[in-house]
């Protein structure tokens, strides 16, 4: 009697496209306009596409445009992001704020989650949230901030993604909300199975239970739009 294959690790983020397909690893590869984009064909292999607030200046006026472009001809893209707010980088405030609204407009006419890079601008993010009352669901990337922050960002229904990097209590209270999720961001030699690990060691579960877990969380987030054989 056939059984059913066990769920995969999710990677919700990461800039590093693998070399050969991970077995047991579903990864969504965040893109860039400003890299070049391209879309192999590959099992567990997905993508986000955003404007980053970094990378705004060096993009060109019709960045909504192309962003749209890809949108429109590449089903892998199951996200949108990264987007964001950034305090601390050099690029106009007031830049960052228009093209992530514009970013929210898209995410939500499109029902994509919307992967957002934040630092030091969460007060911004909450009063975009509440002028925008998203129904598609928003993620904070990288998240690293203390309890005290992660609460008022989950109690208004976001999500937490964690890295290598984070505050074991953040993470305790993200997945009891029901709102946690792991990833490698921009660390190309960290395996999604180590941050899965030291997870289920702060969270006291097993690893297989964080996994499938987490797996059922993914389907959700993105609307059954990610498969697993």
């Amino acid at each position: 009697m056939p059984t059913n294959p066990p769920p995969p690790k999710v990677d919700l983020h990461t800039h590093t496209h693998p070399s050969q397909p991970m077995p047991g690893v579903i990864s969504i590869q965040s893109l860039s306009l400003s890299t070049g984009i391209s879309f192999p064909e590959e099992q567990g292999l997905y993508y986000s596409l955003g404007l980053h607030p970094w990378e705004l200046p060096s993009l060109g006026d019709d960045a909504l445009e192309m962003l749209e472009y890809h949108l429109d001809r590449e089903p892998r893209i199951i996200a949108l992001g990264e987007a964001g707010l950034d305090r601390r980088c050099d690029t106009d405030f007031a830049l960052q704020v228009h093209l992530f609204e514009e970013q929210i407009k898209i995410s939500e006419r499109r029902q994509l989650p919307l992967i957002i890079h934040l630092v030091g601008a969460q007060d911004e993010l909450l009063r975009l949230h509440k002028k925008y009352s998203p129904r598609s669901p928003w993620v904070i990337h990288g998240f690293r901030g203390k309890p005290s922050s992660a609460r008022p960002l989950l109690d208004k229904g976001l999500y937490l993604s964690f890295g290598e990097h984070y505050q074991g209590e953040s993470l305790t209270l993200a997945n009891h909300f029901g709102r946690a999720f792991l990833e490698t961001d921009d660390q190309a030699t960290l395996p999604i199975g180590s941050v899965y690990e030291l997870a289920s060691s702060v969270l006291g579960i097993e690893e297989e239970e964080l996994t499938q877990s987490l797996w059922i969380r993914a389907q959700r987030l993105f609307s059954g739009r990610i498969c697993w054989q």
